[in-house]
């Protein structure tokens, strides 16, 4: 992002969250397997995900909506904070997920894939 946000003025950005939070989301089509929702759904209670994320999921100022994400992405992105090869800006993100076992992870996406609001 770092390219295209160079000359962005803090209006530009202002205008720019003003118009993305607006939005309302829509639910994205994931194949979710209702066995790891449930055992996801015990790890975000375990984790305490909700008190950053809140407590559907949904994400709050720079802390990022995970409910309906995509599947693949969630996958993606929870195996890279993992692996210390996605970040995060103060990588809350990549300790949070470095106890997660590779079972756990997609247990995780499961769950969050499958919240709707």
């Amino acid at each position: 992002m770092s390219p295209f946000a160079a000359n962005l003025t803090d209006d530009d950005m202002g205008d720019l969250a003003a118009f993305y939070a607006a939005q309302t989301p829509r639910p994205r089509a994931s194949a979710v397997d209702p066995a790891r929702a449930a055992a996801g759904r015990e790890l975000t209670l375990r984790h305490h995900c909700a008190s950053c994320h809140m407590p559907k999921l949904q994400g709050q100022k720079q802390v990022a909506r995970l409910a309906g994400q995509d599947l693949t992405y969630l996958l993606k992105l929870l195996r890279g904070f993992k692996a210390q090869t996605a970040s995060d800006l103060d990588g809350t993100m990549t300790m949070a997920a470095q106890p997660l076992t590779a079972e756990e992870i997609e247990n995780l996406a499961h769950y969050i894939a499958g919240l709707t609001d």
